[in-house]
């Protein structure tokens, strides 16, 4: 879902209605969008293996004119994430390699900002200024950030709005993160009932409940066990059942090559120039049409 809205998967979606920041033609770094996230490019290359961002050359040389546009973001953002611009890209860590990604990807004020589980090789201090700076961005130029995760330490300190992403498939609706009656319960609790990470707490309490509801399982869970033990097991069981990641990507691709994703691409965009020149030389006749009337 997350590479649709970014236009990560970009061919032989299906659709009754899509609209992404008012566009039906949502790309990363477009029309007020952007993605952070894992995936590097739309189609698989040869190029799979190479690490991205780690070419021979300082963080300051990396899209340079992106950066002579955006000198105050560029210098505001250094100062949060902890960047330094002569770092040689192919001699720094993982966690600082994506501090410079964050840095390209922000520099253009986006109005939706789409973040795949990206934060986690940041140190925590990185992280907590990544997320303020986030808020900020929200509250000072009406933006919006969409963050999915497995990881929630610092989510409750700064998350507005919260979603499930329910067994079928199905997101459910989004709660207003501080008026979700369970959320409001998990706060409550003491003692040694306390909930050291809300979030998790609610989320990991949200997956039981989902489960137990389910008819996906049809076995008897408790198998002699407590509830949670036997629960957990036949969790782990169906996610065992589970298709590969991108099987899907693969089977709807089968065969297409890289020279054949090009080639369609080139195709489409062709077929787009002639309907514009269609359009043109048809207003054209039209207006010669009016001016011999007149």
């Amino acid at each position: 879902m997350i590479r649709m809205l970014t236009g990560q998967i970009w061919t032989g979606m299906e659709y009754d209605e899509f609209s992404i920041n008012g566009s039906s033609k949502p790309n990363d770094q477009h029309n007020g969008v952007c993605y952070l996230g894992n995936t590097w490019k739309r189609q698989q290359t040869g190029f799979n293996g190479i690490c991205p961002y780690s070419i021979d050359c300082a963080a300051s040389e990396m899209f340079v004119k992106w950066q002579a546009e955006h000198v105050e973001r560029r210098d505001e953002l250094v100062k949060v994430l902890g960047i330094d611009l002569n770092w040689r890209m192919n001699q720094v860590s993982d966690g600082q390699r994506k501090k410079v990604q964050i840095m390209i990807k922000l520099l253009r004020p986006f109005q939706i900002c789409i973040i795949d589980e990206f934060a986690a090789d940041l140190d925590i201090l990185s992280r907590s200024h990544f997320f303020d700076y986030l808020s900020r961005e929200c509250e000072e130029r009406g933006a919006s950030v969409v963050y999915a995760t497995h990881i929630y330490d610092l989510a409750d300190t700064w998350a507005s709005h919260i979603a499930f992403m329910q067994l079928d498939r199905v997101l459910s609706p989004i709660y207003k993160l501080d008026e979700l009656p369970s959320y409001k319960e998990v706060l409550a609790r003491s003692g040694s009932s306390r909930a050291m990470c809300p979030m998790y707490v609610l989320v990991m309490e949200e997956l039981r409940r989902q489960y137990r509801d389910s008819n996906l399982i049809v076995e008897d869970y408790k198998n002699g066990k407590d509830d949670d033990e036997g629960l957990i097991d036949v969790i782990m069981s169906e996610q065992c059942n589970e298709r590969a990641g991108n099987q899907f990507d693969t089977e709807r691709e089968k065969d297409q090559t890289n020279w054949t994703a090009g080639r369609l691409t080139s195709q489409l965009r062709k077929a787009e120039e002639e309907q514009k020149r269609a359009k043109r030389i048809e207003a054209r006749i039209e207006a010669e049409k009016n001016t011999a009337g007149n």
